[in-house]
């Protein structure tokens, strides 16, 4: 039973593979199902193995009093003892505890994150931890693979299985220090015997082509967050290797000269980069071409000045004179950083990205407004820990070598952008393998510590009650909410393929029941599908589909009121099908749900667009008109992205103004058109000098 939970845990190397087409986010809903399955029957096969083998519970019980001083454990659960607490006080409970299907995160990600993480302690010793890097090389060359073949065919920034080139560097920076581990003096063999020479030999020389080919795919990924981590990793690992590698020799040069010399020439192709990388030769390597052209704060880099203004508004979003001490202490919640996000929002930002951010794209300051400074401390001190150990260890290793480059290049990776699900688990297993080492235990030789009969049958009692609740946690939410999501997805996607609004309106509640993750972008596809197959069919049973959307909608809202983005996908649907039917009370249902998304997200112009739009729809000329400038006070961007719709939308206010003699707000009008180079000037020009010159407005005929 003990090599099945092995399996289990070793299974997981290959999540980065995984991609599901069938269902909503195909590379991260695939994956977690995946992680939940393996992780559920461990736990399981685990309690149950704890309980009724005695031998192994006493193995267990020893491992766990070896690892209660352990700082980097410690620090890990306090963490994760942090994250709860911010999960009790969210205001979006619900998705701070379940997540999301795009993130498969929250709490409830969190925890079975954190059960590799203790699994793979108690159960893993150092040739499991070897087989487990060891299956990561062979995911890394087929995610290699499909890079290089995405990247051969045209793709500019190609994301392999993980869909996201930003994702593929963060896993590809894991894949080196794995290499590195290997060819060290601990990976080199499994058994000092002959009969495994030959395979130690194969994983030696499969590690080296892994390195060379995870740098070349590394940098096809363009992610310049990625890169330069990999370079502070590559210049710390030199510095490391100049003062422990003189007394290691290739072809009797030490290591040492080694590392100078490639520092120097390191630090001359440097600055022959820095000051001609404005040269066209730059923009033919990749990864190295965005390199060249990044300039924090230039107009030409939106998403470095759409970062920046994210950052503004995390540091607003837990100072104590805006939200007071809990929200500095404990966070917003996970899951919750949208909200702080959309409150303090920086409508400038609209010019350069439009999409409502779910994470700070940085791990520091999301784990700062979500979990507060409390949770900051813990998440660094996991990391100091880690540190701490790695550069105390007096021993000179490749080991050593590939944990040092992955503490360094991917934090510098975190510090522009999040942990994603394919990355998670390689970072739980870096944290639990330098775990063992610090508390010696990665070794089947270890010492055992003393427990006395009597101590260690309460422990075992108590330890059996935890492991018990552990894996009726982990059934709970797999079967629950994972599974039932995952089976919805599919249905739903049969469901809507060759949409038949008769039978789809009869089926339908079948994939709106039980109430879980997936049914935020089930309900969301389904306002969609419905209002486009009324827009083309017109008819009654597309109007019954349609309304029933909307139904299903408010339900949703009811139980996610915080949900921000399907709030306002429901209000977008009232507006334009009130509009087009002529529906009076869609019209003021999507006004209700546009004025509480403002509570919210005050300065979003798409939001302030959205009630603007509605209320011209509903002929509230004068608050649809001020909405209109107030949105381009803060910044014309977006009516200037959508000239033709304002100009209609003013040309319609001009005529309002007119016929109700508002002078003041007919002038204000005119201005704004004749701002924008509004073709027909000279015909408003001549109305205000007629008006102005006489006193009397003019009869016009508007078009």
């Amino acid at each position: 039973m003990k090599t099945l939970m092995k399996i289990c845990l070793y299974l997981l190397a290959f999540i980065p593979l995984i991609v599901d087409k069938s269902v909503f986010f195909p590379e991260t809903t695939g994956k977690n199902l995946f992680i939940e399955i393996f992780l559920t029957l461990a736990s399981a096969l685990f309690a149950l193995y704890f309980i009724y083998e005695s031998e192994f519970r006493k193995g267990i019980v020893e491992k766990i009093y070896k690892y209660q001083k352990n700082p980097l454990v410690i620090s890990v659960f306090s963490f994760v003892l942090a994250f709860i607490i911010s999960t009790v006080f969210a205001v979006d409970k619900y998705g701070a505890f379940w997540g999301n299907l795009e993130r498969a995160e929250g709490l409830v990600g969190l925890i079975f994150f954190f059960s590799f993480f203790i699994f793979s302690l108690l159960i893993f010793e150092k040739n499991d931890w070897l087989w487990f890097f060891k299956l990561s090389l062979f995911t890394s060359l087929i995610l290699l693979g499909k890079e290089f073949t995405e990247f051969f065919s045209g793709i500019v920034r190609p994301g392999s299985f993980t869909g996201n080139p930003t994702f593929l560097a963060g896993y590809l920076l894991f894949s080196i220090s794995a290499s590195l581990i290997l060819l060290s003096d601990q990976g080199e063999t499994l058994d000092r015997k002959k009969g495994f020479s030959l395979v130690s030999r194969f994983f030696k020389y499969l590690s080296i082509i892994t390195i060379i080919l995870s740098v070349l795919g590394l940098f096809l990924t363009q992610t310049r967050g990625a890169i330069l981590g990999f370079g502070l990793g590559f210049l710390i690992i030199l510095i490391y290797c100049i003062f422990w590698g003189n007394n290691l020799f290739y072809k009797k040069v030490s290591l040492r000269k080694i590392a100078i010399i490639i520092f120097c020439l390191g630090i001359v192709f440097s600055g022959l980069f820095v000051f001609t990388r404005k040269n066209d030769i730059w923009q033919s390597v990749p990864g190295l071409s965005r390199l060249a052209v990044t300039n924090v704060g230039d107009e030409n880099d939106p998403s470095g000045l759409a970062r920046l203004y994210i950052y503004r508004s995390s540091l607003k979003a837990v100072n104590p004179n805006e939200n007071g001490w809990e929200k500095l202490l404990i966070g917003w919640g996970p899951e919750n950083f949208i909200m702080a996000d959309s409150k303090y929002y920086y409508s400038e930002q609209y010019k350069y990205e439009q999409r409502w951010y779910d994470r700070a794209h940085n791990k520091f300051l999301e784990v700062l407004v979500t979990n507060g400074v409390l949770g900051l401390l813990l998440y660094l001190s996991i990391w100091f820990f880690f540190f701490k150990f790695v550069l105390k260890r007096k021993d000179f290793s490749l080991a050593n070598l590939g944990l040092i480059f992955f503490g360094v290049s991917f934090l510098t990776h975190l510090a522009f952008i999040f942990d994603q699900i394919s990355t998670s688990i390689p970072v739980f297993a870096i944290l639990s393998f330098v775990a063992c080492l610090i508390s010696g235990s990665n070794t089947e030789e270890s010492k055992r510590s003393q427990i006395n009969s009597k101590s260690g049958n309460i422990m075992g009692i108590l330890f059996g009650i935890i492991f018990t609740i552990v894996a009726l946690f982990l059934g709970f939410v797999f079967f629950k909410n994972t599974l039932p999501s995952y089976f919805q997805i599919r249905n739903f996607s049969s469901l809507i393929k060759n949409l038949n609004p008769v039978y789809a309106g009869k089926q339908i509640d079948a994939v709106l029941t039980p109430f879980t993750v997936a049914q935020m972008n089930i309900r969301k596809v389904f306002l969609v599908v419905s209002g486009d197959a009324y827009g083309i069919k017109k008819d009654k049973d597309s109007l019954d589909l349609l309304e029933k959307s909307l139904v299903k909608g408010e339900e949703y809202i009811e139980r996610r009121p915080y949900d921000f983005r399907f709030l306002g996908s429901l209000a977008d649907t009232y507006t334009y099908k009130g509009y087009e039917l002529m529906n009076i009370e869609y019209l003021k249902k999507g006004e209700t749900h546009y004025r509480k998304l403002l509570e919210f997200a005050p300065n979003r112009p798409d939001v302030i667009y959205g009630l603007a739009i509605n209320l011209l729809y509903q002929q509230n000329f004068l608050e649809s008109f001020s909405l209109f400038e107030k949105l381009l006070n803060l910044g014309p961007v977006l009516l200037v992205n959508q000239k033709e719709n304002f100009f209609a939308t003013y040309t319609r206010l001009v005529k309002y103004f007119y016929e109700q003699k508002d002078k003041e707000n007919f002038i204000k009008v005119v201005n704004r058109l004749k701002e924008n180079n509004y073709a027909d000037s000279a015909s408003l020009d001549k109305i205000l000098d007629y008006l102005n010159e006489t006193g009397v407005w003019p009869n016009i005929v508007f078009k």
